[in-house]
């Protein structure tokens, strides 16, 4: 219940169409050929047919206080480097042959479920960013307590990507997500 609540908050912060959303991040998709090879009712068992990979990473900006001031005061930057979608170019199951109209449906919804691992990054970003700055009374407790934010802001990504797809079930149940990331289930129905 507590990632749907923290999901919610995401679909509202995290505006714009897929598109935008792929341009603001200059996010690289790279097509491979998927085969699907068990055909039986749906694909739920199989792993997930896309993949988004990140660079999430932080830097910290830590100073000497001003004059008659003592220690330090900065802050820790979170941001996304290189974001990379792994998406189906073509999918081809086993024993049905090739349907163009199904598998572009397929290959749209995996992308929006892709996309959405980059709106839920971008959200936690954007909170730990908003975080207020540190403070600490010599570079040493600075350092710590930068690097304990940094830490921390990591596990946070960690814990709502893994949220998003425990959610949706990496996009096989991508309609049970809220707002902006709800869409078409990434399921392959080969009946």
């Amino acid at each position: 219940m507590i990632a749907a609540l923290a999901l919610l908050a995401i679909t509202i912060a995290a505006g714009g169409s897929d598109d935008d959303v792929l341009r603001r991040n200059h996010v690289r998709v790279v097509a491979n050929n998927i085969v699907v090879n068990l055909c039986n009712g749906e694909n739920s068992g199989d792993a997930e047919l896309g993949l988004t990979t990140f660079q999430f990473q932080y830097a910290t900006t830590g100073l000497p206080r001003g004059a008659g001031a003592t220690g330090y005061a900065g802050n820790v930057a979170f941001s996304l480097g290189e974001v990379v979608i792994y998406l189906p170019k073509a999918i081809v199951w086993k024993g049905t042959g090739h349907e163009r109209g199904r598998t572009e449906e397929l290959r749209r919804a995996i992308l929006h479920h892709e996309v959405g691992h980059v709106r839920v990054a971008e959200a936690v970003r954007d909170e730990l960013n908003a975080r207020p700055p540190l403070t600490a009374p010599d570079y040493f407790a600075f350092g710590a307590a930068a690097d304990a934010r940094g830490h921390d802001g990591f596990d946070r990504f960690i814990h709502e990507e893994r949220a998003y797809d425990d959610l949706t079930d990496h996009g096989r149940r991508q309609h049970t997500a809220p707002g902006v990331l709800s869409g078409t289930d990434t399921t392959v129905h080969c009946a």
